[in-house]
């Protein structure tokens, strides 16, 4: 048996004279490193990512270029609602990510060190405190190298109100109250002195409220939000420290605008990786005492679609206040909003660790931390009431910001800091909201060239009947499910208004009356609570609210079904069921009616695009619904708490109970609190019913009941890339794309397929699936391949083959178009390529005309698969592929896996047995024992070999020859 290195393909040879090929010898000790995510992921995953938004910018400025036609036509049904669904593709909804945590468990600095900012939000210093919420946003404006800050403050006469209550409770007397309690007394004073300083001292309402207090800040006079813009972070936070921290310990005054701010909004450049469509809010835990501020919390919570508890490590699961937050919020972000999960984090996890071996010491507490938080969590009474507690609803993070700055003890990955950054990746869903975007204008381009293409015939006519009268059975259906939705509700509500009405007395005394509190001390909650609409919020601790208590019978009775039909995470409920089943299922009349593929491509992309928003109303729709209860109490019991917080002197307290009581019993509020709620349902029901029933009847009227529109622009270039872009997101697959700038000749190094261009083109091609039933006694001789030029300007193919000299006029090219196959001579076959002409695109790919045992110039691929986290033990998958498969292809599909780099071109033979045998290493195995060139064009590809390397510490050199069998 001969051994023999080869550095260039194998002429043919007589089959079956035993070959041996040493395909390989490099260095395993480059390979075997600290467990991390392959390179080659890496890689792969932000390519991906890199053309989705290239994709996304692209039709973006095919879009504004089709907007610029229509502003220049008048005004017609057609074009205003052309521009008006162009103008809606632009709005979206961001993901809301809402960071709670008590002061000092390292908010700031998490945020900073997942973003890769050091200095981004203000942090450290032990006598300084958030006091304000922030929200952490991409920087998409014209200026995204900057750094943007914009201070949202509160209104004058908002200010002015919360000064006037301050002075209110200081100078609050009563003869009953000696023992009042103040536990905000310290937050106004807070307050007061971080403003003014010594001039708060002693100072009358409108010497606090005198403009010269303002003169560095005339936004907040003029109502408008203050705006800065950086060229680094650490400038950014150093302007806005005065906005948003409470600085209780410093020596020397500095005015500090704080009290005045209701948000602060951020916007950091490139970080589009993470938050291009999501926000990251830093929030009070417990809200705030000023009205306007804890309405924008109340805001921010409800809208939240994951919420972040922050803990240190140290008492994780002890700690009070973390879980307290977690009580108190509970119902705002669950049923009264839209939280799909919850992440519990544990910072500081490299903090008070005295071991020698700190890294296992720190692993071993992250694991304890980690076990102790879940069991804690799972006791969490109200969570499962509101939750149906899904695999991945509730996640613990222990992370170290520190560590993964520093590594001194952990690597990166150990800390956790990854995770948190790969979780507001998948937030972040590029794929999805690329897709959407594309999907609706892909729709709008698809009506204005069908518009204008066709004239009024039969079988609009005809297609039009058959939607409208699918469109009314589907709304039957979702009726139906409205319907059974009510039934459910009213029989729950029913219950509760019998138990609320029995129990009123004992609801009402738990807030007004407590056990423990003496009447003299409790006299101030209760006069602030009526002054308040029902509701007192203290500072640090959870609001005292009596409409709450009053419809927590009613409410308690419905939150089962609330879930079942409104659920945040977990199965998606009947409405939404419904709505996503409904379908005017246009694809099925696509066959009998191709005519019309444009108008029914629209028709079906608005159903999706409508679907889509429906569900986005619902969420929000059920956040009224669920807070209706304790709406409808406070609306009923408004006049009765301004008449009890008139009452004063002698047994005031005494007669505010007196008249909440009295007013109670007198006026029906949980018969109303019901009817209420139920009327919100048929709400939603109408909602639903005629946003279908308008709006795709709209869209049917205007695509097949309108009559050519030949005064529409004329879209062919741009409808032709975007339906390019539409196919490649859709479809998934891998695309590569050729800008060819001017007429010549162009090779893709990826796919090795060359176009001869008669003009300027972009050439979009992408290996797709052979249809064997088409191919008769052929058979592939090639990949297929989906070729796209918007331009039309491809005057000659060159398909690259693999045949060995001697063999090439065998070959054929397959022309695929709408399921049909022609076939088409040669111009002229090379030593590398088949060169056909060509004056259209669509599928083409190579085909010969009987199966051969002849050689054909091959590839040996090899990818090296790491097995887990265990870097000793990889499996080495060996590819026998022929020579015109893009390697491209096969590294997508070995995501995760490093591919080898070597020269590894030879012959093989079609069908014929090969072996493989692996030295120099021991412990490896190899299956299987023999293996077949199969000669295979699918799209799918598996390895021939597949080597098991059980330890390769300690290997130089690996060498590899495949042997013929």
């Amino acid at each position: 048996m001969m051994t023999r290195t080869f550095k260039r393909p194998l002429l043919y040879q007589p089959p079956r004279v035993p070959q041996e090929m040493l395909l390989v010898r490099w260095s395993i000790k480059s390979l075997v490193k600290r467990p991390s995510k392959p390179p080659s992921e890496m890689n792969l995953l932000n390519a991906q990512r890199l053309k989705e938004i290239e994709t996304k910018t692209e039709v973006k400025k095919i879009m504004q270029r089709v907007k610029s036609k229509l502003d220049d036509l008048p005004s017609t049904k057609l074009i205003d609602f052309l521009r008006g669904k162009i103008q809606t593709l632009e709005k979206e909804k961001k993901e809301i990510v809402g960071v709670f945590g008590k002061t000092g468990a390292g908010k700031s600095f998490l945020i900073n060190t997942i973003l890769g900012e050091t200095k981004l939000l203000p942090f450290g210093n032990q006598g300084a405190c958030t006091s304000v919420m922030i929200q952490v946003e991409a920087n998409m404006t014209d200026s995204d190298s900057k750094y943007i800050a914009e201070i949202e403050f509160m209104t004058e006469e908002e200010w002015k109100e919360e000064l006037w209550s301050i002075f209110r409770d200081r100078s609050y007397e009563d003869g009953n109250d000696e023992d009042q309690e103040r536990d905000d007394d310290d937050d106004d004073d807070d307050k007061i002195s971080s403003l003014y300083g010594k001039d708060g001292r002693g100072a009358t309402l409108e010497e606090l409220m005198d403009r010269k207090h303002f003169r560095e800040i005339p936004e907040f006079r003029l109502s408008v939000k203050k705006r800065f813009l950086c060229d680094t972070a650490e400038e950014l936070s150093e302007k806005i420290t005065c906005y948003t921290r409470s600085d209780t310990q410093s020596d020397t005054f500095k005015r500090q605008y704080w009290p005045l701010v209701k948000c602060i909004t951020i916007k950091v450049p490139n970080s589009k990786d993470l938050l291009e469509h999501v926000v990251l809010v830093d929030l009070p835990g417990n809200g705030d005492c000023n009205k306007s501020r804890d309405e924008m919390w109340k805001s921010f919570v409800g809208n939240c679609s994951a919420v972040w508890i922050i803990s240190g490590i140290a008492r994780a699961s002890s700690e009070k206040e973390s879980w307290e937050i977690l009580d108190s919020t509970v119902s705002l972000f669950g049923p009264g909003g839209e939280c799909r999960s919850i992440s519990f984090i544990c910072t500081k996890t490299d903090e008070d660790i005295q071991n020698d071996d700190a890294r296992t010491c720190i692993l071993r507490r992250n694991k304890t931390t980690k076990k102790q938080v879940r069991e804690k969590f799972s006791k969490q009474r109200l969570i499962k009431k509101h939750f149906s507690g899904g695999k991945d609803f509730l996640q613990v993070f222990t992370v170290s910001s520190m560590e993964y700055q520093k590594e001194k003890h952990l690597q990166q990955e150990e800390t956790e800091i990854p995770k948190l950054q790969e979780f507001l990746r998948n937030l972040n869903d590029h794929h999805k909201k690329t897709s959407d975007y594309v999907s609706g204008a892909y729709g709008i381009l698809s009506l204005i060239q069908g518009a204008k293409s066709s004239d009024m015939t039969d079988s609009k006519e005809e297609v039009c009947q058959v939607l409208e009268q699918r469109l009314k059975e589907e709304i039957k259906f979702i009726g139906q499910t409205m319907d059974d939705a009510y039934k459910d509700f009213e029989q729950c509500l029913s219950e509760g208004v019998k138990q609320s009405e029995e129990s009123c007395e004992k609801l009402m005394n738990k807030v007004i009356a407590p056990r423990g509190k003496k009447g003299s001390g409790y006299h101030k909650v209760v006069k602030t609570l009526c002054k308040n609409g029902g509701v007192y919020k203290p500072k640090g601790k959870k609001e005292i609210n009596l409409n709450e208590s009053l419809a927590s019978c009613m409410r308690s009775l419905i939150d089962e079904e609330f879930k079942r039909y409104f659920p945040n995470e977990g199965k998606r409920g009947p409405i939404r069921e419904r709505i996503d089943d409904f379908t005017l299922d246009t694809n099925s009349l696509v066959g009998k009616h191709l005519e019309l593929l444009l108008h029914l491509t629209f028709l079906k992309t608005e159903e999706t695009v409508l679907k889509a928003k429906l569900i986005c109303d619902i969420r929000e729709k059920k956040k009224k619904i669920y807070s209706t209860l304790t709406e409808s109490v406070k609306d009923t019991m408004h006049r009765c708490y301004i008449r009890a917080s008139e009452h004063t002197g002698k047994d005031a307290l005494k007669r505010m109970k007196d008249e909440l009581h009295r007013h109670m019993k007198n006026n029906n509020i949980f018969q109303k609190a019901k009817e209420d709620m139920l009327g919100c349902l048929i709400n939603l029901k109408e909602h639903i019913v005629m946003q279908l029933k308008c709006k795709l009847q709209e869209s049917m009227d205007l695509s097949l009941k309108t009559p050519n529109s030949s005064f529409l622009p004329d879209v062919t270039v741009e409808y032709n890339k975007m339906k390019m872009c539409y196919e490649k997101l859709m479809s998934c697959k891998p695309t590569n794309r050729l800008q060819c700038p001017k007429a010549g000749i162009f090779p893709c190094i990826s796919t090795g397929l060359v176009f001869l261009m008669e003009g300027k083109g972009d050439v979009v091609s992408m290996m797709t699936q052979w249809d064997r039933s088409l191919l008769g006694s052929r058979i592939p001789a090639g990949p297929l391949f989906s070729i796209e030029c918007p331009e039309q300007s491809v005057r000659q193919l060159h398909l690259p083959h693999c045949m060995c000299d001697g063999e090439n006029d065998i070959l054929s090219v397959a022309h695929i178009i709408d399921g049909n196959m022609e076939i088409f001579h040669p111009f002229k076959t090379t030593a590398t390529h088949v060169i056909v002409n060509i004056t259209h695109l669509s599928l083409f790919g190579l085909i010969r005309n009987r199966f051969s045992f002849h050689p054909v110039q091959s590839q040996v691929l090899l990818f090296l698969q790491p097995q887990g986290n265990r870097p000793q033990k990889c499996i080495l998958n060996v590819f026998l592929l022929p020579n015109n498969v893009p390697l491209c292809e096969v590294e997508r599909q070995q995501r995760g896996s490093t591919f080898i780099q070597t020269s590894s071109n030879c012959t093989l033979t079609p069908r014929g047995k090969y072996g493989l045998c692996c030295e120099l290493v021991a412990n490896s195995r190899i299956q299987p024992k023999s293996g077949q060139f199969d000669y295979d064009y699918s799209p799918n590809f598996h390895p021939t070999f597949q080597v098991f390397l059980d330890c390769m510490l300690g290997a130089e050199n690996i060498r590899l020859r495949l042997l013929d069998r």
